[in-house]
């Protein structure tokens, strides 16, 4: 019987030579079979800074490739790397207790680079053993290999991508213009894909899972309506009405209008205006924090910066941005 051939893509293999593998899930082409080692499943834990955030096991693609698994085992080899390669302090801290137990217990050996789809379904499939191909990796590059392969594949949700281009922004000094060359897009994608990071978090969860009538297209129209609660009725009329993104993008041109007649309605003293730099440093509060953000400052340079959160999460990354990283 002839050997498994098994495959690995273009696009990781800009980053770490010879460890991409994006090509279909379960698509089988050449690669160097003695650098695939047959390990237990049980060994592997998943990427705590995988883009894709969403996994369900009843999502019927999951499911799907579950039975292929089965049926002719996992054509496509994970990418993994020794739990301890290059991992800062801290970096295991959103891996679940169980993983981390496992670890202590000397189970867990190697960490998710690429692949965190096809091991959750061999698992589904009752594979005990899983081909892989071992490679060392920066957290950055992990994050980068990751990325890559989530976005050739298309599975992420538009909120994941601008959330993984924010890290490589943020925590690795990437500019956007370099995003853009990694990941073999526009710089404008990466641009409008940021923005939607200041919608309000309703708007986002609702782009996270992925609503019925609501689009990454209709979100981006949303984007630049000044306040919460005209973004949701926005939404909510977008959803209900079944409105296509021209539509939606024409609502939010007439919000956005009556937004503007509000503010200039009310009674401003020169002191209070804001200036185009004042609000240009706003926003790049606001991009930066990922929080609603309002800055006031008189003439005098005296003034307030007032940054809003919905929820512990966003509380919690603000004194991580704001004071632990200042320490």
């Amino acid at each position: 019987m002839a050997k498994q051939k098994f495959g690995l893509g273009r696009g990781l293999d800009a980053l770490i030579s010879g460890a991409s593998e994006v090509m279909a899930s379960q698509q089988p082409s050449r690669v160097n079979e003695e650098s695939i080692l047959q390990i237990s499943i049980d060994s592997i834990i998943p990427n705590p800074r995988q883009p894709r955030r969403v996994f369900r096991e009843d999502d019927p693609k999951l499911l799907e490739l579950s039975v292929s698994i089965k049926q002719h085992g996992l054509l496509q080899p994970l990418v993994v790397t020794h739990l301890d390669a290059g991992m800062p302090d801290g970096w295991l801290s959103d891996a679940s207790s169980a993983a981390v137990a496992g670890k202590q217990a000397g189970a867990v050996q190697y960490q998710i680079i690429a692949g965190e789809r096809r091991w959750r379904a061999s698992r589904l499939a009752g594979l005990t053993r899983v081909p892989v191909v071992i490679k060392e990796a920066t957290p950055q590059e992990m994050l980068e290999l990751a990325l890559i392969e989530n976005i050739q594949r298309a599975d992420l949700n538009p909120i994941e991508e601008a959330l993984a281009y924010h890290a490589l922004i943020e925590e690795y000094g990437m500019t956007q213009e370099m995003v853009a060359r990694q990941v073999s897009k526009d710089r404008s994608t990466i641009t409008n894909s940021l923005r939607l990071l200041q919608l309000a978090p309703r708007v986002r969860e609702a782009l996270v899972n992925q609503l019925e009538n609501f689009t990454e297209g209709h979100a981006r129209a949303l984007v630049g309506i000044s306040r919460e609660e005209d973004q949701l009725a926005a939404m909510g009329k977008i959803i209900t009405l079944k409105l296509n993104v021209r539509q939606a993008e024409e609502l939010a041109a007439r919000i956005k209008s009556a937004e503007r007649a509000d503010a200039n309605q009310k009674e401003i003293s020169p002191t209070q205006q804001r200036s185009p730099d004042i609000a240009d440093l706003e926003a790049q509060f606001r991009t930066s924090l990922m929080v609603k953000v309002d800055l006031r400052r008189n003439k005098k340079g005296k003034g307030t910066l007032v940054l809003h959160f919905n929820n512990e999460d966003e509380l919690e990354r603000l004194y991580t941005r704001l004071v632990q990283q200042a320490e």
